[in-house]
């Protein structure tokens, strides 16, 4: 299906939009990136207890296995023939992994493997929200220190430092990961549906860089339901897992003005010396932001309809994901990863793809920041072989291989005129511009893993209504307010 806002896209300059995108991403500080990007599921809690794990790792010969704990977008998908064309010596044999696709999963079963010192896997790709409590701990290779210089320099000096920061110890300085992609959400929405419902090509174009407000984005999509042949308005992730509390319930508490700790200046700390500020007035507009998105019940400060269906309460990415491309719904929350599975499973059909920012609240309109980073085991028995499979991972020839076939951004700026001029994602460009200039990050600290579990578990409560927005906020404040003042 070709989307109408291809040629214009196209006659557009594009140097200077790719600057603005390049600025946003890397102007966000150190433990500032979100991740989720696969869904997240389950708390995991980190579960360290600060003491540094011993190195265990040997093997000094190039060959054998190295294991790549990645993601089922990576299984099955040529990456080990292209990364042995960029550089990785054919006597290495390389084994993409199938972990859990929920980050909270993933993260568990890595603390598992490290736990009990396994070699497998060698390599992992970690969600660049809960990296640094690993590097703190020990439990990651420093790859300044094993790694040759020149290729640290051009980590460096390439990477989008938003991510690198992510991979970085937040006292020595020192690299212990490599940014893959970073990533952030939009808005899928069904064009061909709106059409019928008397919106056109002029409210397409307005809505890639000025998205409208939660009241009048529901009002759309109620008004595009009726009639047409779905089965839901708009699908978000609402689970009780940490893709809630780091990111759509971020995004909603964010745009109503709303925060976790008084502003996103002390998103990062001074734990025990900063304002826990969830059970204010604009905090609990963001909780019936998001319930009355699903049962309208006219609590928030906006007229939002109901459009979204109550299972989203029980929803995480893969969910919400494969329900829009079948053309169950009028739009979609998901990251941009799945703009690339929408334009695929629209092909040949009736289906018109449209793309925005998400919608504003009185605080604008906010994204939470996502991404996934290499790291290396501390018991692998292969290193020299996994440094040479981190090395190639590297060059631009893998990074535009896993654009294209896995649909994640590159984490090097130079190539974003790639993804401008993608024919994929190249026609929704602005709104993938507009939402990187309006990020926000999660509150990643050492105590987020532990917060993040009870964020989720009240705010999921009330999606359910099973208790009030009122009664969710109380509830997060008196816990993170303990932790913070145990922990401070």
């Amino acid at each position: 299906m070709v989307d109408s806002d291809s040629t214009e896209t196209e006659s557009r300059g594009t140097s200077i939009s790719r600057r603005r995108m390049v600025k946003a991403i890397g102007a966000t500080g150190a433990a500032g990136l979100a991740g989720c990007s696969g869904g997240g599921g389950g708390d995991g809690g980190d579960g360290g207890d600060g003491t540094a794990t011993p190195m265990g790792t040997s093997g000094d010969d190039i060959g054998g296995t190295v294991t790549v704990f990645s993601g089922p977008q990576f299984v099955d998908a040529g990456f080990p023939e292209v990364l042995h064309e960029a550089g990785v010596p054919d006597s290495i044999t390389i084994e993409m992994t199938r972990p859990p696709q929920d980050t909270g999963s993933k993260q568990q079963q890595l603390r598992t493997a490290i736990n009990a010192e396994e070699s497998d896997p060698d390599l992992v790709l970690t969600d660049n929200g809960w990296t640094i409590p690993f590097i703190v701990r020990g439990d990651l290779v420093n790859l300044e220190e094993e790694m040759d210089d020149e290729f640290i320099s051009r980590v460096r000096e390439e990477g989008v430092q938003s991510m690198i920061n992510t991979g970085t110890h937040p006292e020595t300085g020192d690299l212990y990961s490599v940014p893959v992609f970073p990533d952030f959400p939009t808005i899928t929405y069904r064009k061909d549906l709106l059409r019928e419902a008397g919106y056109g090509d002029s409210d397409f174009d307005t809505w890639r860089g000025d998205p409208p407000t939660w009241g009048t984005f529901s009002q759309i999509v109620s008004e595009a339901v009726d009639g047409a042949d779905v089965d839901y308005g708009h699908l978000w992730q609402g689970n009780n897992y940490a893709g809630l509390a780091c990111c759509t319930f971020n995004e909603f508490l964010t745009s109503m003005g709303g925060a976790f700790f008084g502003g996103r200046d002390n998103l990062f700390g001074p734990i025990g010396d900063r304002p826990v500020t969830l059970d204010s007035e604009k905090s609990i507009d963001g909780i019936e932001a998001a319930v009355d998105i699903i049962h309208g019940t006219g609590s928030a400060p906006m007229d939002i309809e109901g459009v979204s269906p109550v299972e989203v309460a029980g929803w995480s990415e893969p969910d919400t994901k494969s329900l829009f491309e079948d053309g169950s719904a009028v739009t979609q929350r998901n990251w941009t990863y799945s703009i690339g599975g929408a334009v695929t499973a629209f092909e040949g059909t009736d289906m018109e793809l449209g793309v925005m920012p998400l919608p504003r609240g009185p605080n604008g309109s906010w994204h939470a920041q996502g991404g996934w980073i290499m790291s290396m085991n501390p018991y692998t028995d292969n290193m020299a072989s996994a440094k040479e499979v981190i090395k190639a991972w590297w060059e631009d020839s893998v990074l535009k291989y896993q654009f294209d076939t896995a649909n994640f951004m590159p984490p090097k700026p130079e190539l974003y005129s790639y993804v401008e001029q993608s024919d994929t994602y190249g026609p929704y460009f602005e709104a993938l511009q507009y939402s990187t200039e309006n990020l926000i990050p999660r509150p990643t600290t050492s105590v987020w893993p532990n917060q993040r579990s009870i964020v989720a578990e009240e705010v999921n409560a009330a999606l359910r209504q099973e208790q009030t927005p009122q009664e969710a906020a109380t509830a997060m404040q008196e816990q993170i307010a303990a932790i913070e003042e145990q922990s401070g």
